[in-house]
């Protein structure tokens, strides 16, 4: 653990994940299109039907990707404070309330001590966690950051955190101790 001086870690949308990710919707939004043509065209309700779902999931993800490609605000940020996360919320999350972190493929889910305190701000995470109903706290946690989106690593992610944990008075007094027993060991 670091004293609270540490450099602030900022973290912004990064265009070229971003960009990666609307390539990679493209293809799947052109054939969502290509089938909702052709069920119109053909009478097909349930290929048209299908093909405006895929068209809205996939179109609407690229819609958000190249959004996010022009916001260049700061996403996230870490310092004595706690940590900001934009798309939760615009209050800072205090780093003590972090009770759990885990990882998935490019995102960091958080669990806090008083989830209730930090609330979904963000109508799209909001919409994303009503979606997955109950479930959605086994998926996300509290609070979660998408490093697949983000300038950063979730290493440089933990290593900020870390870097911005302040020990209590308790801490550096079991620190100093421990200190104290291992110096007055003799070596053998």
């Amino acid at each position: 653990m670091a004293d609270s001086a540490a450099t602030p870690f900022e973290a912004r949308y990064s265009i070229p994940k971003l960009l990666g990710w609307t390539l990679l919707a493209a293809p799947l939004a052109t054939f969502s299109a290509v089938m909702l043509t052709q069920g119109l065209a053909d009478g097909g309700f349930l290929i048209a039907i299908l093909g405006a779902l895929g068209l809205l999931f996939f179109g609407g993800g690229m819609a958000a990707f190249l959004r996010s490609m022009f916001d260049r605000r700061v996403q996230l940020r870490i310092d004595g404070n706690g940590l900001l996360l934009r798309a939760h919320s615009a209050r800072v999350i205090p780093l003590r309330s972090i009770k759990r972190v885990g990882t998935d493929q490019g995102l960091i889910w958080l669990l806090l001590y008083k989830p209730s305190r930090f609330p979904i701000e963000g109508r799209w995470r909001r919409l994303i966690y009503r979606i997955n109903g109950t479930a959605a706290k086994g998926f996300f946690g509290d609070a979660w950051i998408w490093t697949a989106h983000l300038n950063c690593s979730k290493q440089q992610v933990f290593s900020a955190i870390n870097a911005h944990i302040v020990p209590t008075a308790f801490e550096r007094d079991l620190a100093a101790r421990i200190a104290a027993a291992d110096a007055a060991q003799p070596d053998g």
